[in-house]
């Protein structure tokens, strides 16, 4: 049934700061293409947690978190996994399947150290560790959340890129705006390691089931901290506080001996699949306006006066009060959106302790459920993080209705571990390449990848500024969009069609047929 658009109108002011925590806006547009465009615009009620289309309050707990607040805890990113191994949910609901936790394989939070990745191309991927060079994950988020907004964009806060270098335009006003946020949160999330190097939330497990199994956990003495009735599902997920003096493994094993048909996992942390933009000399072209699809975006907020007009369907925040425009989902969307996308945004990011950006599950989760129930046949997700159990079970029940999940591969470099949501079953897992086609030498391998496409210093037009991008954050949009272009509507028997179709047109670039490095192939114009 198609849900009516409630047009709002925001003026894209100077001071961010004040849209960023004050306003609760609406953007809906029609699309004029006879598109799945039935996403209904927000009704901006900022008192509700995580709540679904059309502003519809969450059920049960609506107050935050005592857990988010404090400072980000380090771990060795320890333990090896396969690199071909993907997650099923092992079921359509959650009242079955498989009620693991987050993988032990593939929850490393791996990247790059910056240096040359050439080495073997192990398609095993053995898990070695690999540290951080810093270059990913900059910046800073708001815990604000509300349903619409214009604002800035993801950069440091001396307005730099990840990369070190002066961003122009937008994406440089947005970056003073950002430091301004970052020392207004007051509810940022406080992260943990487990014993794999995945990150958490700690203090908190997630919990997904119906009201009699979440009845069952309150009565084990577990307080809830917020509820959200799952429109997708018959069920409800949860953010459950771990009592004082237990873990989370402990906590997540009593839950599951007191709720045996729910899912509990812990509250997983993703990050942005991005490795370096750095300043574009480049001339601004005149934005894409022939549109030829509609797709979903989960990723952070987007700078609206950047992007052409009348791309933006709707913009709504699953990780604080408004969206806030960030540097990765603005290019993101830019990207898609010269493809000849009309994009759907869900922000899922809020702040941690430490000021970076951090997607937590149950924003991701409640995202996802927004539009598998308002059906956008594409998805684009450009995060990475650890395998969680509440997570493949979405992804499984979209792509089972007929959407496509399309996913960044990750920026481990060849010896991480797989980066999830890509590496879920039934995932389309894109890989960048350079314009040689040669894989990015930070980008992920392993039997999950299904796709390459350029995402190598990609040249990306922001608004009155150009950046050069790279990192296989950018590469999944250029692939999401080639399906989107093909996908109108979501269909089970149409997704494999398309699919198989775009295997047909890939080039072979490794060994013959699918292989761990390229996928099936390169996808290029």
């Amino acid at each position: 049934m198609t849900r009516e658009f409630r047009p709002w109108i925001s003026l894209y002011r100077g001071a961010l700061i004040a849209a960023a925590l004050g306003a609760s806006v609406a953007y809906a547009s029609d699309p004029g293409s006879g598109h799945d465009d039935d996403i209904e615009a927000p009704s901006g009620d900022s008192g509700s947690d995580h709540s679904g289309p059309g502003g519809d309050e969450s059920s049960g707990s609506d107050r935050d978190s005592s857990g988010r607040g404090g400072d980000d805890s380090s771990g060795d990113n320890s333990g090896s996994g396969d690199d071909g191994d993907r997650a099923d949910d092992g079921g359509d609901t959650f009242d079955g399947g498989d009620n693991s936790g987050s993988g032990s394989d593939s929850d490393g939070d791996q990247s790059d150290d910056g240096g040359d990745n050439s080495g073997s191309g192990d398609s095993g991927g053995d898990g070695g560790d690999q540290s951080d060079d810093g270059d990913n994950n900059s910046g800073s988020d708001n815990s604000d959340d509300g349903d619409e907004q214009s604002g800035g964009s993801e950069s440091d806060n001396s307005g730099t890129s990840s990369a070190g270098a002066p961003v122009s335009g937008h994406l440089a006003q947005v970056a003073a705006s950002e430091a301004a946020l970052s020392q207004a949160t007051q509810h940022a999330i406080v992260v943990e390691r487990d014993e794999h190097g995945s990150e958490r939330v700690a203090g908190e497990a997630l919990f997904a089931g119906n009201a009699n199994e979440l009845d069952a956990a309150r009565a084990a003495g577990f307080e809830v901290l917020s509820e959200r009735a799952l429109t997708s599902s018959d069920g409800a997920i949860a953010r459950l506080h771990v009592p004082d003096g237990m873990s989370i493994d402990s906590a997540v094993n009593a839950l599951h001996t007191v709720a045996p048909h729910a899912l509990v996992t812990s509250n997983n942390i993703y990050r942005g699949s991005e490795a370096s933009v750095r300043l574009g000399r480049l001339t601004p072209r005149p934005h894409q306006t022939n549109f030829v699809g509609v797709l979903g975006i989960i990723d952070t907020g987007v700078d609206v006066p950047s992007l052409a007009p009348s791309a933006l369907l709707s913009q709504r925040s699953f990780g604080g009060n408004a969206p806030i425009a960030r540097q990765h989902g603005s290019l993101v969307a830019a990207l898609a959106i010269e493809a000849g996308m009309r994009v759907h945004v869900a922000d899922v990011f809020g702040s941690s302790a430490d000021g970076a950006q951090a997607a937590s599950a149950d924003s991701i989760a409640a995202a996802l459920d927004w539009m598998i129930t308002n059906r956008v046949p594409v998805i684009n997700i450009s995060i990475e993080g650890p395998n969680n159990a509440v997570l493949a079970a979405l992804v499984n029940r979209a792509v089972r209705n007929g959407h496509v999940i399309v996913a960044a591969a990750g920026n481990g470099g060849p010896l991480a571990r797989p980066a999830f949501p890509a590496a879920f079953e039934g995932s389309v897992a894109v890989t960048a390449i350079d314009g040689d086609d040669r894989p990015y030498m930070r980008a992920n391998r392993g039997a999950y990848i299904s796709f390459a496409a350029p995402g190598v210093d990609l040249d990306v037009r922001t608004g009155d500024g150009a950046v050069l991008v790279s990192g296989t954050s950018f590469a999944a949009p250029l692939v999401a969009a080639k399906i989107a272009e093909r996908l109108h509507q979501p269909s089970p028997a149409n997704a494999r069609n398309v699919l198989a179709a775009l295997q047909d047109q890939a080039v072979d670039l490794g060994a013959p047929g699918r292989d761990p490095i390229f996928g099936w192939g390169a996808l290029r114009d």
